[in-house]
């Protein structure tokens, strides 16, 4: 008599909400034990590292799911059933989309047949591991409610402009207040981004976490109501319902709003001033259409204050002669730069570009040497790698420990803190391992068509602009010169650069204009 050998594909999953017993690794000890003892052939194996099972974005599953179609296996194998989801909906979907292939889901210590009986114990399983996951969102979310209720501090880092004090309330930080203060003060006076971007960098001011001002760092701030005093949890949801009513903002028992819950670093006027002005901006956003064309820009900077440089145009003499400069907008008290032709500046860096990169024999020396930072990087990339995946799989163990102490009833604000900490450190981890990749060489061939393209697009169109800033890394007007940095990376890396310099008098001098110098 001959015995049907089943064809087994392994699915294991390891994410924050596990025991450390049941690692990738002891789920496919008892698995292949399994396997063993029914005489079943592993044919493929499947794991998911870091994968909630209550979302089915898990690559491997997807994959696993993808090839029971095609014939390679006949049974998929988990350690539990909630390796496989912890999510009812997604279970069945799945489930019945493994039938349809005429695959079976087994579990090792779950014994599930065609029975009646196994149906309904299949379910209860089902449901058991939905709630474990649902009501550990609960309390870990009831805990953070009663902190916020007494106006503490619920973890993370707090907003720039206060500290965390010893009671775990809201205290201010002078210096940073400081800093909160200008950028209401400056827009609601109608200062833009790019100027309280700049003041606040110049005068030393920092984000929370040390870093240079940004625009992102702005908006969160003008939209954060606690430097009028008023104590905010779960703004995230309240964003959201405040996009659908009013009503729902103020009666979403997740949304805690307690007036007073911490200092004031501004006046409640200020901020609703600001928040007109806001609404008033995106109201008259693209009505101003520019009647000048600027090929560079968003590109060029002042070398004797730092600041971007705007483009100017203005009529002067008599007879109203039309001058567009690039031209910095610091008080000329402040800034004793000189401002430049648009047209010469304009005409110089696009034919800069056609002898420093768009002909063939610059285009052969640029990938040759792009092509040798790609082979330096391939040989450091396995240990960066692996040295990065040994922290995600430190912090997700962490994670573990944490999850299992709440299990048992410890649910403290340091517990809370330390976790939403790691849950940042685990995404930001995963996010750069996404990112990072081995390169292929570049070949040239490819990139001849780059030639053409800057011969036949037209000039002074958005699409040669866009064209043209993709190899422009800055421009920095000084006085009496130029420096034009060119980015030949490709788009590999950003470490590829040249600088060009010329002299403001040779510009001027390469079309027949007299300039001083």
């Amino acid at each position: 008599m001959s015995i049907t050998i089943h064809r087994v594909a392994q699915y294991a999953r390891f994410s924050s909400d596990n025991q450390r017993t049941e690692s990738i690794d002891a789920q496919l000890r008892a698995m292949n034990q399994f396997c063993k003892q029914q005489h079943w052939q592993v044919v493929a194996t499947y794991t998911d590292e870091a994968r909630s099972a209550t979302t089915d974005n898990r690559p491997q599953f997807q994959q696993m799911i993808s090839d029971s179609s095609k014939g390679i296996f006949d049974i998929v194998l988990v350690h539990k059933l909630d390796r496989f989801s912890r999510d009812r909906y997604d279970s069945a979907i799945y489930k019945k989309r493994l039938k349809k292939n005429n695959v079976q889901l087994c579990s090792v210590l779950e014994r599930i047949d065609d029975s009646p009986e196994s149906i309904m114990m299949e379910s209860v399983l089902e449901g058991m591991a939905e709630y474990y996951s649902r009501n550990l969102g609960r309390e870990v979310m009831k805990g953070m409610k009663e902190t916020a209720l007494q106006c503490k501090h619920t973890g993370g880092c707090p907003p720039l402009g206060y500290d965390v004090g010893e009671d775990r309330k809201l205290v201010i930080n002078k210096h940073e207040a400081e800093a909160v203060r200008i950028i209401f003060e400056m827009y609601a006076d109608g200062q833009g981004y790019s100027a309280i971007i700049d003041y606040l960098n110049e005068h030393g001011y920092t984000t929370k976490r040390g870093q240079l001002f940004g625009k992102n760092s702005l908006y969160e701030i003008l939209n954060n109501e606690k430097y009028t005093g008023v104590f905010v949890f779960n703004r995230a949801a309240a964003k959201s319902d405040s996009k659908r009513n009013n009503h729902a903002y103020k009666t979403n028992e997740n949304i805690i709003r307690v007036p007073g819950g911490c200092p004031a670093i501004i006046r409640k006027a200020l901020f609703e001033k600001v928040q007109r002005v806001k609404a008033e901006n995106r109201r008259s956003r693209g009505r101003y259409h520019s009647k000048e064309f600027y090929l560079l820009t968003g590109k060029v900077f002042c070398g004797v204050c730092g600041k971007r440089i705007q483009g100017n145009l203005r009529f002067s003499g008599e007879r109203k002669n039309r001058l567009c400069t690039y031209r910095c907008d610091e008080p000329k008290q402040l800034c004793k730069n000189k401002e430049n032709n648009k047209d010469y500046l304009d005409a110089y860096v696009a034919d800069l570009l056609r002898q420093k990169i768009f002909n063939k024999a610059s285009l052969r020396r640029r990938i040759n040497a792009v092509n040798k930072y790609i082979a330096a990087y391939n040989a450091e990339f396995d240990e960066h790698y692996d040295s990065i995946k040994s922290e995600l799989e430190e912090v997700t163990i962490t994670l573990s420990n944490i999850t299992a102490a709440v299990e048992k009833g410890v649910l403290t604000d340091a517990i809370i803190e330390r976790s939403e900490a790691l849950e940042q450190r685990k995404n930001e981890i995963q996010a750069q391992l996404a990112e990072l990749r081995r390169f292929e060489p570049l070949k040239l061939e490819e990139y001849l068509h780059l030639i053409g393209d800057y011969k036949q697009l037209e000039r002074n169109t958005p699409e040669f602009r866009s064209f043209v800033q993709m190899y422009v890394d800055k421009v920095v007007t000084y006085p009496y010169h130029i420096e034009v940095t060119l980015d030949v990376g490709f788009g590999v890396t950003d470490e590829l650069k040249e600088t060009i310099t010329i002299r403001r008098g040779e510009l001027y001098a390469l079309f027949e204009s007299r300039t001083e110098d």
